[in-house]
């Protein structure tokens, strides 16, 4: 599938058990969330083609999520879905709340300072714990920058720019 953008909302992780089960990693806010998105689609590692999962079975051990793919019943067949992501089309994701983003939206945004200064485009988030940190990238250098009210002032997705109040000296 490759007419729409496709968000992804977990990653596989290592095989579990011998039955074919590997331990999946949410990229969303929780696996209730995740599975009222509908449809889910694979994208192979080194592959870039989203494939529809069809039968998939997701389960959860305590606080650990583990998913078992139709036709894949042993620990050989599933070590081949190992760092594979799982994803569903933009279209099923709802509206974000105001004042909030969906991080897929923020990648590639500029960011400037109040006077003007680059810090290049934001190349990917870290989630700390605390808050979230624009990893921002210009020429050779990066920065990071914390996600927070009292640094990102503006979030302008028309103008594809993020307004902050940071210096390029900043550590």
């Amino acid at each position: 599938m490759k007419t729409q953008k496709m968000i992804p909302i977990a990653k596989v992780g290592s095989t579990y058990r011998l039955k074919g089960e590997l331990r999946l990693y949410m990229l969303s806010e929780s696996a209730e969330k995740a599975l009222s998105y509908g449809q889910w689609y694979l994208q192979k590692p080194h592959t870039e083609a989203w494939l529809p999962l069809e039968n998939e079975s997701v389960s959860r051990v305590g606080d650990k999520l583990f998913i078992q793919f139709e036709g894949v019943d042993n620990k050989e067949e599933a070590a081949l879905y190992t760092n594979a992501l799982i994803g569903v089309p933009r279209s099923a994701l709802p509206e974000a709340e105001e004042g909030a983003f969906y991080w897929v939206d923020l990648i590639g945004l500029q960011v400037f300072n109040q006077t003007g200064q680059s810090f290049g485009y934001v190349k990917d988030i870290l989630d700390t714990g605390a808050n979230e940190v624009l990893c921002c990238r210009a020429a050779d250098k990066e920065y990071l920058i914390p996600f927070v009210k009292q640094y990102v002032l503006d979030v302008d997705m028309s103008q594809k720019k993020i307004l902050v109040d940071w210096q390029l000296d900043y550590l």
